[in-house]
């Protein structure tokens, strides 16, 4: 249990929000194990809400897991959001609204029998009410009355040796609003394949590719695209150690919002201290 308080203040304008949260987890039996959470928050302009969220795990046997929650969602409109503006708009939206959301999840984890693997699959399913969004039309923030994702996740983790390992995530999305458009920014496939280096001694690395699907975008279509990455590490001694991280290793050229540039090949070098 706890509680929190955030205040802001910005442009002579104040807000503030109050929460108040509790969990409680617990097993009836040795192999389930069961949660339950509230939250309150008191936001200075926007009211109050109670939010609720409940889950469950079952570990069938050493090799399956079956799990699955239900939750509730409240974000109140940041002081950002409710005062800027752009776009030759006079004045921010004055009908801003708190974003609401209900949401549950499903999904089995499988373990090989070596402890070699895994691999997992989720489903989940969420509508938002009031979803905040950027809009250039308005110039500033509005509320999507209604919006709804839907889709599955699926993971992976395989060691090869002791040390070679590989991971895998993969989402598929489909994210609409009330009128059945696809949600700006969602990409309805995204991804990404890590490959894992450690051997016996001081150096490790890891090989990653990253893909992230089309996207539709306000002003037109954002292309697909990949990036790869590749990061190690050299351990000089027990306290000293230097790593190295090259980003987007093949210099592709993408964007991850229309209009909006992104790095090229870039490499950064550091060391680490400890004491």
């Amino acid at each position: 249990f706890g509680a929190e308080r955030e205040e802001a203040e910005a442009h002579g304008q104040d807000t503030s929000i109050n929460g108040f949260f509790g969990l409680y987890e617990f097993s009836p039996v040795a192999d389930i194990t069961l949660s339950g959470g509230l939250r309150q928050d008191d936001h200075s302009r926007f009211g109050g809400e109670t939010t609720a969220r409940v889950a469950a795990r079952w570990a069938v046997n050493d090799l399956i897991t079956l799990r699955g929650s239900w939750g509730e969602g409240f974000k109140a409109p940041t002081l950002f959001q409710t005062t800027f503006v752009c776009c030759g708009a006079v004045g921010p939206n004055p009908d801003l609204k708190p974003e609401t959301s209900d949401a549950y999840d499903v999904g089995v984890v499988y373990r090989s029998s070596d402890d070699r693997g895994e691999i997992g699959l989720t489903y989940f399913d969420q509508d938002t009410t009031n979803l905040i969004t950027f809009s250039f039309g308005v110039g500033g923030y509005e509320n999507i009355a209604r919006a709804k994702s839907k889709g599955i996740e699926l993971h992976a983790i395989y060691r090869f040796t002791d040390w070679l390992g590989a991971t895998l995530n993969f989402a598929n999305i489909d994210a609409e609003d009330g009128t059945g458009a696809q949600l700006i920014r969602v990409p309805e496939n995204s991804g990404d394949l890590g490959l894992a280096l450690n051997p016996d001694g001081r150096l490790s690395g890891v090989l990653s590719l990253r893909y992230n699907g089309e996207e539709q975008d306000p002003n037109g279509v954002v292309d697909s695209w990949y990036r790869v990455d590749l990061a190690g590490e050299f351990a000089l001694s027990d306290t000293i150690e230097l790593y190295a991280r090259i980003e987007n290793l093949f210099d592709e050229q993408y964007q991850q919002i229309l209009g909006y540039g992104t790095p090229g090949l870039s490499g950064y070098l550091g060391a680490r201290l400890a004491f």
